[in-house]
């Protein structure tokens, strides 16, 4: 089996960079789901796992004992369990665990097979390759023929039982409980979706547009922030170095505070960057370097940020402005409120 170890630990090699960087994406995918799963670490293992038995594999293929298979078979085995127990949300795991359990049955069967009976002819179902595949395919077949064989003693076939055992019982489970899983999930939705879908029929029915907010009225997004804009006010400053010309500029107060937001690369902070502000004749407004009072600042949970100002150049002279703001709370969820604001 020596040219089988030497295209097994090069096809293991170039997996592992595969695996490597489908790991770094999960990885960051769950880092910012914030989900708690840690599917891209085991992938991170599986890889190194496939790197290091393919180079063990490749080293010691021409070797007469049958240490250099044990340990790249251990290696491959451990990293089929790891990525099997953790794939998670990353599912390409599920795929490259059975190729490591591959792997690892066949440097298993050449680990033991044909130690102390030289000479002898056998079956074909004796045969160390057939045995080898139906271990892979299906464990407990391999196993029986394992077990009828005479070209294994009695201690590597009781180790080869236990470890394949084992190793299929596991991987079962697992998959068994990832189906699970993807039942309950995709219930979840429907219900979800159902009482969505009721919610949205309820809301239809008693207020057919959606809550447009006025001029100090409060938008609070319940457990994640409050938002209230307290007036949209004229003003006849101009910037001298700006190179706007607007028929109108509006100066917008507004106070927020955080209710349980927490902190990421800084605590909450609304901006203009979260405003979209729209004049009376429908056309978009851009900031403006007025002269404002106060800037918002980041507010820890718990706080709150009064009298914070950002300046709007209009086109058109507008008796009332529509601001629509859009806010992210945590798990970067984002949030959606409109106002409309008088200009005084």
């Amino acid at each position: 089996m020596k040219t089988a170890k030497l295209v097994i630990g090069i096809v293991s090699m170039v997996l592992s960079v595969f695996v490597l960087l489908q790991s770094c994406a999960a990885g960051a995918a769950n880092a910012l789901s914030a989900n708690g799963q840690v599917s891209g670490t085991a992938g991170l293992m599986v890889a190194a796992a496939f790197i290091i038995a393919g180079i063990v594999g490749v080293a010691t293929r021409k070797a007469t004992g049958r240490g250099g298979a044990l340990t790249a078979a251990g290696f491959y085995l451990a990293a089929a369990l790891i990525g099997v127990a953790s794939a998670g949300n990353y599912t390409d795991l599920y795929v490259w665990s059975f190729v490591a359990w591959a792997f690892g049955a066949v440097y298993l069967v050449d680990a033991f097979y044909d130690r102390y009976s030289i000479g002898d002819p056998v079956s074909w179902w004796q045969k160390a390759g057939v045995i080898a595949i139906v271990l892979i395919v299906f464990p407990p077949a391999g196993i029986v023929l394992l077990w009828i064989s005479h070209k294994f003693t009695t201690a590597p076939k009781i180790i080869t039982t236990v470890i394949c055992g084992l190793a299929f019982l596991v991987m079962v489970s697992s998959l068994s409980g990832a189906a699970g899983a993807g039942k309950d999930t995709a219930a979840g939705s429907s219900a979800a979706a159902t009482t969505a879908s009721t919610a949205s029929t309820a809301v239809a029915k008693t207020d057919p547009a959606a809550k447009v907010y006025g001029p100090g009225e409060t938008w609070t997004v319940d457990g994640q922030f409050a938002l209230t804009f307290t007036s949209a006010a004229a003003t006849d400053d101009r910037n001298q170095f700006s190179d706007k010309n607007p028929a109108q500029v509006v100066i917008l107060d507004y106070d927020y505070e955080n209710i349980g937001v927490e902190k990421k690369s800084q605590d909450l902070y609304i901006s203009s960057m979260d405003f979209s502000v729209i004049d009376g004749s429908g056309e978009m407004a851009s900031t403006y370097p007025a002269n404002i009072a106060g800037n918002p600042q980041p507010t820890p949970i718990g706080a709150k940020c009064v009298g914070s100002q950002c300046a709007y150049g209009l086109n058109n002279q507008s008796p009332a402005v529509t601001v629509t703001v859009e806010v992210y709370g945590n798990n970067y969820k984002s949030y959606e409120a409109t106002f409309k604001l008088p200009v005084t």
